[in-house]
């Protein structure tokens, strides 16, 4: 970890990135690209948790509103109209 500690330091020094939250920003949305099922892995969990509405958490999960019902349907989340 040290080297990656270091690596973060390394490219805000040097005004690549303004910040290591930025740097964090950015290393997650290219994983989420690299993985695209973490994407609903998120969207599960967040929906679950009461933070996004239905229609919120299809969107991020990506594959659309009906395909994300049956994965939630497949998980046995129960499905909330008129949510957050």
């Amino acid at each position: 970890m040290e080297v990656i500690d270091e690596g973060i330091n390394a490219l805000v020094r040097q005004n690549i990135y303004s910040s290591k939250e930025a740097i964090i920003t950015d290393a997650v949305l290219a994983l989420l690209e690299l993985k695209p099922a973490l994407k609903i892995e998120i969207a599960i969990n967040l929906y679950k948790n009461n933070k996004v509405s239905l229609w919120k958490a299809a969107k991020t999960a990506g594959p659309g509103m009906e395909e994300f019902k049956d994965i939630l349907s497949a998980q046995n989340i129960k499905i909330e109209i008129g949510g957050t």
